[in-house]
C-alpha cells in the first residue's frame, strides 16, 4: 500500500468519525426539538380543548326536542357521539338563513345553523371560502382579511390562511371570542341540504367555555381543534 493510500484511508476515516460525532449531536437535538414542540402545542392547544364545556346559556328542554323532530319539514341526525339534534326548516331569505338546532343531548345549548348556498360560495368567520368537493365533503379555505379578522370577537392581528377538506360531522374551532382564550366558537359541519331546490352549506355552532385558556394562535388554534371530539 502506498503512502498516499494511507494517507486517503486515513482521511476518509476521520471524515467518517468527524459526521458521526455531527449527527450523534444534532439527531438528539433534532428530537429534543421536536419533542419540545409537541409539548409546547399539547399544553396551548390539547389541555385546553380537554377543559372545553360547550355552552350552557339557553339549554333545551326534552319538549323542544320532540315537538321539533315531529314538525313538518324537520330535519334530523345523529351524530358519530350518538347525539340527536333536529332542526326546523329554514326561511329562505335574501340574507343570512339560519334555524335553531335543538338536541336530546344533556348539558348545553343547540346553537344556530348556517345555511349557505354553496354557489357561488360563501364566507363567514374565519372560514374565507368553502367549496364544495363531493358527497358532503367541502374544501375550506381558512383566513383573516387583510392582515386584520373582521370582527370584535377575533384575537389574530396577523395573515394566515390554509386550506382543508371537512367530511359531514367534523368539527373544529373557528375562533377565540375573548382575548384570554377562555372561550371559544366551535363549528360542526353538516354537509350540503336541499332547501326550496337550492343546495347549501349547512353548519352551526355554538360557544364553549374553557376552565384552561387556550392559546389563541392562528392557524394553529384551527388546526389543533380539528378532529377533537367535543362531545358533540
Amino acid at each position: 500500500m502506498t503512502f498516499n493510500s494511507v494517507q486517503s484511508n486515513e482521511h476518509i476515516l476521520n471524515t467518517v468519525n468527524t459526521l458521526f460525532v455531527i449527527s450523534a449531536i444534532m439527531v438528539p437535538l433534532l428530537l429534543v426539538s421536536v419533542n419540545y414542540s409537541a409539548i409546547e402545542d399539547f399544553y396551548k392547544f390539547s389541555v385546553p380543548l380537554n377543559s372545553l364545556e360547550l355552552s350552557k346559556d339557553f339549554q333545551d328542554t326534552p319538549e323542544q326536542f320532540e315537538r321539533t323532530k315531529y314538525l313538518k319539514d324537520s330535519t334530523c341526525f345523529t351524530t358519530p357521539s350518538m347525539n340527536e339534534f333536529c332542526y326546523e326548516k329554514p326561511i329562505i331569505r335574501d340574507g343570512a338563513t339560519t334555524s335553531w338546532l335543538v338536541g336530546n343531548a344533556v348539558g348545553f345549548d343547540g346553537g344556530e345553523v348556517h345555511f349557505d348556498k354553496v354557489n357561488p360560495g360563501t364566507s363567514y368567520f374565519t372560514m374565507q371560502n368553502i367549496k364544495e368537493i363531493e358527497d358532503d365533503s367541502a374544501l375550506i379555505t381558512f383566513g383573516d382579511r387583510d392582515g386584520k379578522v373582521t370582527g370584535s370577537f377575533f384575537t389574530s392581528s396577523e395573515d394566515f390562511e390554509f386550506t382543508t377538506t371537512v367530511n359531514k360531522f367534523d368539527r373544529f374551532v373557528s375562533h377565540c371570542n375573548d382575548e384570554d382564550g377562555t372561550n371559544v366558537l366551535v363549528i360542526q359541519y353538516l354537509g350540503i341540504q336541499r332547501v326550496d331546490d337550492v343546495d347549501f352549506f349547512v353548519t352551526w355552532h355554538i360557544s364553549a367555555d374553557l376552565e384552561n385558556p387556550i392559546a389563541c394562535e392562528y392557524p394553529e388554534i384551527i388546526q389543533h381543534s380539528m378532529g377533537h371530539d367535543f362531545g358533540i
